[in-house]
């Protein structure tokens, strides 16, 4: 009998899945006796383009299934490795490598696409090591079709996908009906199999011990998605308390409208804001399907990671329109680009930086590049007649960035004015409190802007000087420290004082232990991930918002982050007994 083995993973999709694995190696072949063999350049560059033809069939495919599939969500991920594939620099580069070296085409194209993907794989950042496992895939593919080999993509049991990594091909062609789940080696919370995961409500999850070595075909696997944990071989006892959780986690995710009324309210009947957050247009409509408010956080970066670039004025409108039209009038609070720390592009935001999460990112690399900023603005104003949209403008530290960007902002209002270009009046422009500066001046930046938007993960990481991406400190990231609190309660009596509206909309506005606390300290409106909405609004419901300021009262009086776990933790327990999935 095999022993129950557990191991800690970063999640980049919630959830709970249990099922057998299937552990997917597409990729199989020996280089060493195809190095020695005398080739000629001719026929080596036409068997290099027959392959690249082949591979961009393969992706075309691999689109149109998703077409068929999702419609247009993740669409524009395939159409840039396709436009890779297309580059003409590339492919004169893997030209020149067969004819100066008089090598197979397969080696060419492994030497010179292994030397890209690991310039990105050494670079100290996360989105950029993401991207160069999408030049591995097409390298992988482009061999084997060199090679005449195909990729099986056969699955004829339910499975949670185990690999080193998937590409949006390989995520696309399993069959979705039987896709519990996703283990990888390796990627993170901007991968492409995370994003279609996150899109598809399934668990995803990345581990750092090459799992995808030590599982079996139809080993049974857990991924607890709420925990970050991964059960290879469970015990009996494990598989029936996860089986128990799996059922009542689908129960909190889900709740029948006829049994819940369509806005959200505490016990004792004080009306409460619930709205999500999305990364793509088409998520805007299961606002209506959840009943929420609107729109809380509209995350445009996800746009660029999409098509690793920035795109143009038009296309932005077009997301943007398609995304208000989607909400019937609810509103939009439209983030507008948060590049820089884990989230960085090529050729456009700096890579090298020895601290990127203190450098060159969002609002600053926003107002460094006006032209990049007021394309964007302009093309939110220009959709802004669609719908109800509100502009949120991350990581402001000062009252002078707040006047740089009005003054950009109302540059592009004059020139829409100007070429006579219809615009809504009344846009309300609010703003990210994410750093301990903006935390402790937000009385006097609430007066500049119509509503603040607390981003709890930046604002966590920047007061406890915790890198929230380093695993060696992670255990030290934790949002229940009194001194996050303290920073958290300051905003809220800043907009208070100024009678502006305020929001949470980071994780810890979806944390279960963290909804009453918050609620006691007088936040109205909550911004949350789908997968979290009901869990969220079934808490909401359940709680007393007097109660809820008296947990605060005893929360605010400790200094030990262990023990404001604890009241929180009694506290929910004692209004929901059933509820077994807290963190």
């Amino acid at each position: 009998m095999n022993k129950e083995l557990v191991f800690n993973t970063k999640v980049t999709a919630p959830g709970i899945a249990i099922g057998a694995a299937f552990v997917f190696k597409p990729y199989s072949y020996e280089l060493e006796q195809i190095a020695k063999i005398t080739t000629e350049s001719s026929r080596e560059q036409s068997q290099l383009e027959e392959a690249r033809l082949k591979v961009l069939r393969q992706l075309s495919h691999a689109l149109k299934r998703n077409q068929l599939a999702h419609g247009d969500k993740f669409g524009a991920i395939f159409e840039s490795q396709m436009a890779f594939l297309q580059d003409e620099i590339l492919l004169d580069e893997i030209l020149n490598e067969i004819d100066q070296k008089s090598c197979h085409a397969a080696i060419a194209v492994n030497r010179v696409l292994s030397r890209k993907s690991e310039h990105f794989l050494n670079l100290d950042n996360n989105f950029f090591r993401e991207r160069a496992f999408d030049i591995i895939d097409l390298r992988q593919k482009w061999i084997l079709a060199l090679l005449g080999q195909g990729i099986d993509y056969h699955l004829n049991y339910p499975a949670i996908i185990v690999a080193e990594n998937l590409s949006p091909s390989d995520t696309v062609n399993f069959n979705r009906n039987l896709l519990l789940g996703i283990l990888t080696d390796q990627g993170g919370y901007t991968s492409h199999s995370a994003i279609f995961a996150r899109g598809l409500n399934i668990p995803s999850m990345v581990n750092n011990t090459n799992l995808s070595q030590l599982i079996h075909n139809k080993d049974t696997i857990i991924l607890d998605g709420e925990n970050g944990k991964v059960i290879v071989h469970p015990t009996a006892e494990t598989l029936a308390r996860y089986k128990s959780l799996r059922k009542e986690y689908i129960s909190l995710s889900r709740i029948n409208p006829a049994e819940w009324p369509q806005s959200t309210h505490t016990a004792d009947g004080h009306r409460i804001r619930l709205l999500l957050n999305i990364e793509f247009a088409h998520e805007a409509s299961r606002v209506g399907e959840f009943s929420a408010d609107g729109v809380g956080l509209f995350r445009t970066e996800a746009l660029l990671f999409e098509r690793d670039n920035i795109p143009d004025e038009q296309c932005q409108f077009s997301i943007y329109k398609k995304t208000l039209k989607n909400l019937k009038g609810a509103p939009c609070t439209i983030r507008t680009f948060d590049l820089g720390g884990d989230k960085l592009l090529k050729g456009v935001t700096e890579y090298s930086e020895p601290n990127p999460f203190l450098g060159w990112r969002a609002i600053r690399f926003s107002l460094d590049n006006p032209v990049i900023f007021k394309t964007q603005l302009k093309a939110m104003l220009k959709a802004s007649v669609f719908g109800h949209i509100k502009i949120l403008i991350p990581m402001i530290n000062t009252i002078d960035e707040i006047l740089h960007v009005k003054e950009l902002y109302n540059e592009v209002r004059q020139e829409l004015r100007l070429n006579k270009v219809r615009m809504a009046d009344d846009i309300e422009l609010g703003i990210m409190i994410e750093t301990p500066a903006a935390a402790i001046t937000a009385e006097a930046l609430a007066a500049y802007v119509d509503f603040l938007s607390i981003g709890s993960n930046d604002l966590t990481q920047y007061t406890l000087a915790v890198d929230r991406t380093n695993n060696r400190i992670a255990d030290r990231y934790n949002p229940f420290e009194p001194a996050v609190l303290k920073m958290i309660d300051l905003t809220i009596n800043a907009a208070r004082k100024n009678e502006k509206p305020l929001s949470v909309c980071g994780e810890f506005a979806a944390d279960p232990r963290a909804i009453p606390l918050l609620l006691g300290m007088g936040v109205k409106q909550f911004s949350v991930a789908p997968a979290n909405f009901y869990i969220v609004k079934k808490i909401i419901h359940s709680v007393n918002l007097t109660e809820c300021g008296q947990l605060y009262h005893q929360a605010k009086d400790s200094y030990r982050v262990e023990e404001i776990e604890t009241l929180c933790e009694q506290f929910l327990q004692n209004k929901m007994p059933d509820l077994h999935t807290i963190k």
